[in-house]
């Protein structure tokens, strides 16, 4: 009965043919080794470096406190005051790498080399990628970017914006991390660090410098958006009020010098009724200017701080691939792969089986 177990024995003798192999093929293995050393080396020396700019901010956000007994005065004036207290990282990572602010990055222009145009073209001829986009007939034509506003795109500069936009986010030039608190619950600490990474130096300072300012300034915004429209709601209110109110003090004025020294029922009636409007005016604009500080302070409050702790600056990071270290891996990596490849062909052909 045939045996189909696979003994230690066996295991032992497998090896023992695989070491007398390669003691056999130890000339070609030097070769090979050396061969791939050289390719490793070559490899090495002519990979251009990676430049890594690192920017790192501190995001302050509401944290909810009734400071001054705020909110007490905010529901009398019909105004709502809230806040999370916690910086929403889902929603800052999905801004930052949004089309619309990466998109707002690279079409804004930046001086490198002497030359200066947008980044999206600068990205473009750091990494020759026009020659790249004449295998797609709608962009065969595409010399790079004219317009510098992402709502002013032609459908062609749409279309290479989607593909610069895709190469950074699947290529990880940029990464975006959130530090956590320590502690049982998970919290963000408002640190963020932001790194940007190419072969151009200059490039990756110009980039992640004008993406904070960009994140910075749209996070504000879209955060206190609602806290702004009550602030000019009430500010136009008041502004209202307050051109009425002169208007009937300067009226009441001029009927008080037209009755000057003459007794006319009709000039007095006009001087009562201008004075109650300025009386009944007079506290609408200080009620209105009550609850227009106190949506000034909501919006103060609300307001997301942005303070920056490290910004890059020249010389950035270099990462480039030690030449000993990939000589020695290449070398490696082509010996192995000629000696299976030769082990393989020697005791797997028809005439030397070693089942």
């Amino acid at each position: 009965m045939e045996n189909n177990y696979v003994t230690l024995k066996d295991i032992v003798d497998f090896f023992k043919k695989v070491f007398t192999f390669g003691l056999s093929k130890w000339k070609l293995l030097l070769i090979t080794g050396f061969f791939g050393g050289i390719i490793g080396f070559g490899y090495a020396y002519f990979q251009k470096p990676i430049y890594k700019a690192q920017f790192s901010f501190l995001l302050n956000e509401n944290d909810g406190s009734p400071a001054l007994n705020i909110s007490s005065l905010a529901s009398l004036a019909g105004i709502g005051i809230g806040g999370s207290g916690n910086v929403n990282d889902d929603k800052l990572m999905f801004i930052s790498f949004s089309r619309n602010l990466l998109g707002k990055t690279l079409l804004q222009s930046a001086d490198i080399n002497g030359k200066k145009t947008s980044l999206a073209n600068h990205y473009i001829e750091t990494y020759e990628l026009l020659n790249s986009f004449k295998s797609d007939t709608s962009l065969k034509d595409f010399v790079g970017f004219q317009n510098t506003e992402i709502n002013k795109l032609t459908y062609k500069e749409n279309k290479v914006l989607d593909i610069l936009v895709s190469k950074i986010v699947e290529s990880k030039q940029l990464l975006i991390e959130s530090k956590k608190k320590t502690g049982i619950v998970s919290q963000s600490s408002g640190i963020v660090i932001m790194e940007f990474s190419s072969i151009n130096e200059n490039l990756s300072l110009h980039f992640i410098n004008q993406l904070y300012e960009n994140i910075s300034v749209y996070y504000t915004n879209k955060t206190i958006s609602k806290q702004l429209r009550t602030f000019n709601i009430i500010k136009n209110r008041a502004d209202s009020i307050k051109n009425i109110l002169y208007s009937l003090e300067n009226y009441g004025a001029q009927e008080i010098d037209k009755n000057l020294r003459l007794v006319r029922m009709q000039g007095k009636v006009n001087l009562e009724r201008t004075k109650r409007d300025i009386e009944m005016l007079s506290l609408m604009y200080a009620e209105v200017i009550k609850n227009q500080e106190i949506a000034k302070f909501s919006l103060d409050n609300q307001t997301p701080f942005f303070q920056i702790v490290d910004s890059p600056t020249l010389p950035l990071f270099k990462k480039k691939m030690s030449k000993l270290s990939t000589a020695i891996f290449g070398s490696v990596l082509l010996s192995f792969l000629v000696f299976v490849s030769s082990f393989l062909k020697n005791f797997y052909s028809p005439k030397n089986n070693i089942a």
